[in-house]
């Protein structure tokens, strides 16, 4: 099989395009995009929106333990994997919304103001439903209003941002204590007090607190990147030699500097540490759609494309939120392709075609609601061009191995925002790997590109996913590779499944976990990285890697910046990954800072002894590190210590087998040890392993290339 290198200026010939022609404003919105007619009473919008979303249900013993839920109405998510996506669209009025609006999976809910103040929300008086169980709720976005009622609540966990809000009261981010795993604020003011709560790890990015607010925080680690907070809030920066920008890096904690818990036994410190950055280099909201009424009272759309807030290194303050819109460059639709998702099962085979086409002509793209079945990559090759989805707008990939969308050398002020990414069937050679498969491709592989500081190219809101539906032979290599220098990344989620979809009359393979879900094992869904990053200066606020085999991100860039970190190493592997060295996050550029990491295990199969969670060149500079820590979920096996530098393990206390905190530093007899106590465990789990996909990925194995994850000198064999 043979792949060009033309790919980035499209594979339509210029002599088929047809001719330039202007859009519709307004687009003809398909289906999937939901107006709200600010002329509507409340009780006509309440009973659309009851149409829309999934309705609350009784709460019984087989749904949870808890004995003071059961038999209570609640609002409880089922959509978890499916081909459903919309997006619910407020127009801006001068009276607020009397309604109330339950956000399920794969639900856009946002204003089409220019400004937050522009579409507001009151109570309603109604009681509101929601579950008892926050880590199962990602895949969600809420965006552009204001919120004047009492007790907001956004109690969800990864995929679920909320962008864009004021907030005149308290918010919400987590249940009635009931378990989160983190999340996402961008661009937010509350103007009463922020409560995360339960929730695990949370990312807070250019965040208002009002000067009566307060900041109630969450379970092991919060991070602030330019976030304004009343006195005493927020830990005072501290200086760090001198260094560009590591003035505003504060190293206070409320524990610790290094920390490890173990969750499965409750041996959790909850004071969790709190990393704040108060003045980062560059900060980019994502673009979002706003709509006008003209001067003919008819109602034009436009994209807003905000500018890059730019900070000086001595810069004095963090400069907050900004609601306004009032510097954002406003884009006519007139320019804006619309492009249109497959219907059910009528794929549209030919839509990266007509996308491109768009592309080619200096359009930019919104992706309205749905999921689009590639047949090619998506090429961007202008400057400043704008790839947003709405609605949860989901890419899959090509089944040639093809990335989902390839953006040009030298083509910077890129926005990719807004979409989902799901991995597809890779039609590879029988007995070798033509090329490494991702979703994104941001810059060619070996070719130097800077970028522009002034310009960079924007990830946001950017959420891969490798299997969850019933087709568990789909893959990657990695789900995001970065090769242009100076791009900003806002609130990355890569996952590649730990459970997906149970086939009709399938029984699950783990019935003492959950009975809803097959859980994934060996070979299947297989995924080597999340995220490979070859660009200096690349600077991500909120980034989040789940179950990949191999190392979870490898960072060769030099002077890159990773402010919130959440890893899940991979529940299906056996001794072989400890053995080659994979970690949580794994640094080979120069002058990386990495700040509110947490590498969790849960090795559920086989009984893993993984040697450190983060190998990073600096990984005993606690002003470079700063605020790692481990967590011990569940099952067996265990993350042994917090970081190493390559050669040197350890890091601060860890807990050992029996749950004691311990320094350890791997030995050959400590390993010798471990061989003995996970055999047990492995007679356990080897029947439940012996899958066909386990099968086929050990058959398959010795004809695949693999790239090299752990360079010489950076971690021990």
């Amino acid at each position: 099989m043979i792949f060009a290198n033309c790919a980035l200026d499209s594979t339509i010939s210029k002599a088929n395009e047809p001719a330039e022609s202007a859009e519709l404003n307004p687009p003809n919105w398909p289906a999937s995009v939901h107006i709200i007619d600010s002329t509507k009473s409340d009780n006509e919008i309440q009973n659309e929106l009851d149409g829309l979303q999934e309705q609350p249900t009784i709460i019984t013993s087989d749904m949870t333990s808890n004995q003071d839920l059961i038999g209570t109405t609640q609002f409880v998510p089922t959509e978890h994997f499916s081909s459903k996506r919309k997006a619910i669209f407020f127009e801006p009025r001068e009276e607020p919304y009397k309604v109330d609006v339950q956000v399920g999976y794969y639900v856009q809910v946002a204003g089409l103001g220019a400004s937050a103040k522009d579409v507001k929300f009151a109570d309603n008086g109604a009681e509101k439903k929601k579950g008892p169980y926050c880590p199962a709720y990602f895949n969600t976005n809420g965006e552009l209003f204001q919120l004047n009622q009492n007790g907001q609540l956004w109690a969800v966990s990864q995929a679920a941002p909320i962008r864009r809000i004021h907030t005149v009261n308290d918010l919400n981010l987590n249940d009635k204590g009931a378990q989160s795993s983190g999340g996402h604020l961008a661009n937010v003011q509350v103007d009463g007090a922020l409560v995360f709560g339960s929730q695990q790890q949370f990312c807070s990015r250019s965040v208002t607190v009002g000067d009566s607010g307060a900041i109630n925080l969450g379970a092991w680690s919060n991070v602030f990147v330019d976030t304004v907070a009343p006195e005493g809030c927020l830990k005072a920066p501290a200086a760090w030699n001198g260094a560009p920008f590591g003035e505003n890096l504060s190293l206070e904690t409320r524990a610790n500097n290094w920390r490890a818990a173990d969750w499965s036994t409750g041996s959790v410190d909850k004071d969790g540490a709190s990393t704040t950055v108060n003045v980062p280099k560059t900060t980019v909201e994502k673009c979002f759609v706003a709509m006008e009424t003209v001067a003919d009272d008819s109602k034009k759309y436009f994209l807003h494309v905000p500018q890059p807030r730019i900070r000086s290194g001595d810069s004095p303050s963090p400069l907050g939120a900004d609601l306004s819109g009032t510097t954002d460059d406003r884009r006519p639709f007139e320019n804006v392709y619309v492009a249109l998702a497959d219907a059910g099962d009528d794929i549209d085979y030919d839509v990266a075609r007509k996308i491109n086409i768009a592309l080619r002509q200096g359009k930019d793209i919104v992706l309205s609601p749905g999921i689009y079945h590639l047949q090619e990559s998506i090429n961007i090759v202008k400057k400043d061009q704008v790839l947003l989805g709405i609605g949860m707008a989901t890419l899959a990939a090509p089944p040639n191995g093809e990335p989902c969308i390839r953006v040009a050398t030298g083509t910077e002020g890129v926005r990719i925002g807004g979409i989902m990414f799901a991995a597809s069937k890779i039609n590879k050679g029988l007995f070798f790997s033509p090329k490494t498969t991702a979703f994104i491709e941001f810059g060619k592989e070996g070719v130097a590109d800077a970028g522009n500081p002034s310009n960079p190219g924007v990830l946001s809101d950017i959420f891969c996913r490798v299997g969850g539906d019933l087709d568990r032979e789909v893959s990657t290599d990695v789900m995001v590779r970065i090769h242009q220098g100076n791009v900003i990344g806002d609130n990355l989620w890569l996952w590649r499944a730990d459970h997906v979809e149970l086939a009709a009359d399938e029984s699950p393979n783990f019935p003492d976990m959950n009975l809803d879900y097959h859980q994934v094992v060996m070979g299947e869904c297989p995924g080597k990285t999340g995220l490979e990053v070859n660009g200096d200066n690349v600077v991500i606020h909120g980034l989040a890697v789940e179950h990949t085999q191999e190392d979870q991100v490898v960072w060769n860039g030099n002077d890159g910046q990773v402010y919130f970190y959440q890893c899940e190493l991979p529940y299906d592997v056996d001794q072989n990954f400890g053995a080659k060295n994979f970690v949580g996050f794994r640094v080979n550029g120069e002058n990386h800072q990495l700040g509110g990491a947490g590498v969790y295990s849960n090795f559920r199969d086989y009984n893993v002894l993984v040697k450190t969670g983060i190998v990073h060149p600096k990984a005993f500079d606690s002003k470079v590190v700063i605020n790692p820590f481990i967590v011990h979920l569940n099952n067996g096996g265990r993350i042994m210590t917090v970081v190493s530098d390559g050669s040197t393990y350890g890091g601060g206390p860890v807990y050992d087998a029996d749950h004691m905190i311990c320094k350890y530093n791997p030995k050959a007899e400590d390993e010798k040890m471990h061989e003995s106590e996970k055999e047990e465990m492995e007679e356990n789990t080897m029947v439940r392993q012996t899958s066909w996909g386990w099968i086929s990925e050990k058959l398959a194995s010795p004809f695949r290339g693999s790239r090299p994850t752990s360079p010489t000198g950076v971690a021990s064999q």
